[in-house]
């Protein structure tokens, strides 16, 4: 656990240098909510999707929207690789006062390492790595690369029962890229959430989270509280197969 959680720091250093610098803040409320999918092909392989639909609140407009698919294997000693792809739509301006907006398309291929690693029985670690390469929707319609995006994501666990999981989280975002200037330091988010399975395959969870981001400026950024709620369903393919 030492190199993941030195890393931790490192990201967590850098992003309170930048907040210390920090001038102009835009305080923003938002709610998201998801469907995520697991279609579990084998005990090795699963394919991950999930759509999420983000929203303002007071006033309420759309804000982005996203569909992520990630094909997984899972390896030895808790580890897991996968490799995916992101569709992502902005609506820009990011202001929520202003209802003559327009849609951005963003494209993401993605790489994913992640790592479990159980304390006990009830508590766990997990860390996850994501280095995601940009393409922005240009005015003829074309896709440009603008930057690599590496993401850190620490999440703590607490298993309550066997249908009731407690869960804490810190996320670090750095860019990476020739056309990254003043904000190398993306954005941070950290929250928490309660994640209920009533049934083996079938479940939902609802948590807060706030996400800090800086802007290309350097001085000017986003704090956004957010309220997300999720609905989890899982799909052994296998067992379907079997029933032919």
């Amino acid at each position: 656990m030492a190199r993941p959680t030195l890393f931790a720091l490192i990201f967590f250093h850098l992003s309170l240098t930048n907040i210390n610098a920090q001038k102009n803040i835009d305080s923003q409320k938002l709610l998201w909510i998801r469907y995520f999918l697991k279609l579990k092909l084998t005990e090795t392989y699963q394919i991950k999707h999930e759509f999420e639909e983000r929203t303002y609140c007071f006033p309420w407009r759309q804000h982005q929207f996203v569909s992520r698919t990630h094909l997984a294997r899972k390896m030895n000693y808790g580890w897991n690789t996968a490799i995916g792809f992101t569709y992502f739509v902005q609506s820009l301006p990011h202001d929520p006062e202003i209802s003559n907006f327009e849609n951005n398309i963003e494209l993401r291929p993605q790489l994913e390492v992640a790592n479990k690693q159980p304390i006990s029985s009830k508590f766990s670690i997990h860390h996850r790595y994501w280095s995601e390469f940009r393409f922005f929707e240009q005015p003829d319609h074309s896709f440009d690369f603008e930057n690599i995006r590496i993401r850190y994501k620490l999440e703590l666990r607490y298993a309550l029962s066997k249908q009731l999981t407690v869960k804490a989280f810190d996320e670090i975002h750095l860019n990476i890229g020739k056309k990254i200037t003043q904000n190398v330091f993306d954005q941070n988010r950290y929250g928490t959430s309660i994640h209920y399975m009533p049934v083996e395959n079938f479940g939902f969870e609802i948590g807060y989270f706030n996400w800090y981001q800086q802007r290309a400026s350097g001085i000017d950024f986003f704090n956004r509280h957010i309220i997300r709620f999720t609905i989890h369903h899982e799909i052994k393919f296998n067992n379907y197969v079997r029933t032919f």
